[in-house]
């Protein structure tokens, strides 16, 4: 896979490709083949199949399940690494059981036209725009927009998310700087920041505010999808392949851009997956999460499925990290309406006094308030983030943390630093 990033992009077969674009072909084993219109899916819940969406033919699972968020289903975008192809993810990748889980859709592209060479996405450089075709930016939206508008699949906007491996990474944080209004959360694998040339894979060469300009250029007047986006980095530390110091700079400058300034620590006990050595560094701005950073100790450059068959540049040996960046995805989401939680009547707690009669004002764990019916949580440990009834303050993480609630009229409650 590092092979291919250092051969200079400009051997790109894109040109080629871009022209038989233009007579409705694409390459495929050398030969050029049609391309038929974006489908409409005809696939049996519960399977993977394979069709033509974006200009990029795609390998699609649709869950036989419900979503469990929102009105319709979530989208995973899933992008392979260099050498690595879009039917080893969908073998190995782990993604069929936490598609059904959530009631997901997943979608596996393969790069367009073979890939830039080895079958590498086109993330170098900081020349991408969302106006200028010829790369592969324009087909990712593309490809969104066709599954989209595909009334089988029953795809909520406010729930396409994107994630992926080395160029596959690389090219997720492109488009979700490119694109924040349409990703609402990106999951960076090993992939080499924005702005940054093939060739610049083995060390840092960029610093954190080169990236965060680069990355807000991209955006231009979509920015304000900035205000609602999230991001999950992980990367193994056994990785020589892409520099590790680029996960812990993409996770910075992502929480610099949303103004996550509030850093914490978690531990990977108790994640699904067959190595949950590391560390997890969490960012929070003052209504939740919104970028985790995965260190899985000993994993090397591979997509971390955590369970399943393995594959190439799939390794078992890790985190499920289907399962754990959707599940951050979903419990973090900031554009689906949320109601609270079912709860059961208040059980009054040998704390503060109310301040007025009836009316609850006082200081409890997390877990108590939620107990107490006061407060409400989406995830679970060891990140899962509180929230209080109603005004959907955020409590911070944890089942232990203290925090002090005030209730009003209608059963609100809010965070208040005192009685």
């Amino acid at each position: 896979m590092g092979l291919g990033f250092r051969i200079l992009s400009r051997f790109r077969q894109q040109r080629i490709g871009a022209a038989l674009a233009g007579l409705g072909l694409v390459l495929a084993g050398g030969a050029a083949v049609a391309v038929a219109p974006a489908e409409i899916s005809t696939a049996a819940a519960g399977t993977w199949s394979a069709r033509t969406a974006g200009g990029t033919t795609t390998q699609l699972y649709v869950p036989s399940t419900a979503p469990t968020l929102g009105t319709g289903r979530a989208l995973m975008v899933n992008l392979h690494g260099c050498v690595q192809t879009s039917a080893a993810l969908r073998d190995g990748g782990n993604w069929t059981a936490t598609a059904d889980a959530r009631g997901m859709v997943v979608a596996i592209p393969a790069a367009p036209n073979g890939g830039v060479l080895l079958g590498c996405w086109d993330y170098y450089d900081s020349n991408h725009s969302r106006t200028s075709p010829g790369r592969h930016d324009d087909n990712l939206l593309q490809l969104v927009s066709d599954l989209l508008a595909d009334p089988a699949l029953d795809i909520d906007p406010d729930q396409v998310y994107l994630s992926g491996l080395s160029s596959g990474g690389g090219e997720t944080m492109v488009m979700g700087c490119l694109a924040p209004d349409v990703f609402a959360g990106i999951g960076i694998n090993a992939g080499p920041s924005v702005g940054t040339t093939s060739g610049q894979i083995g060390s840092v060469a960029v610093t954190q505010s080169q990236v965060t300009n680069t990355c807000r250029t991209f955006a231009g007047s979509a920015s304000s999808g900035f205000g609602s986006q999230v991001t999950s980095v992980i990367y193994g530390s056994n990785d020589t392949t892409v520099a590790p110091g680029y996960n812990t700079l993409n996770a910075q400058v992502m929480a610099g851009i949303y103004g996550a300034g509030s850093q914490s620590s978690f531990s990977l006990t108790g994640l699904a997956g067959n190595n949950t050595a590391g560390s997890g560094t969490l960012w929070s701005d003052g209504s939740g999460p919104r970028v985790s950073l995965i260190q899985n100790t000993g994993m090397g450059h591979n997509w971390p499925a955590g369970g399943g068959p393995g594959g190439s540049y799939v390794t078992t040996n890790s985190i499920n990290y289907p399962a754990y960046v959707t599940d951050f995805f979903f419990d973090n989401n900031r554009r689906v309406e949320r109601g609270t939680e079912p709860t059961d009547p208040p059980t009054e707690e040998p704390t503060d006094p109310p301040t007025e009669p009836g009316l609850y004002c006082g200081s409890a764990s997390n877990a108590q308030h939620r107990a107490a019916g006061r407060a409400h949580s989406y995830g679970t440990n060891p990140y899962n983030p509180f929230y209080a009834n109603v005004s959907e303050d955020y409590l911070g993480q944890g089942d232990a943390t203290v925090t002090t609630l005030q209730e009003s009229a209608g059963g609100r409650f809010d965070v208040v630093t005192a009685c």
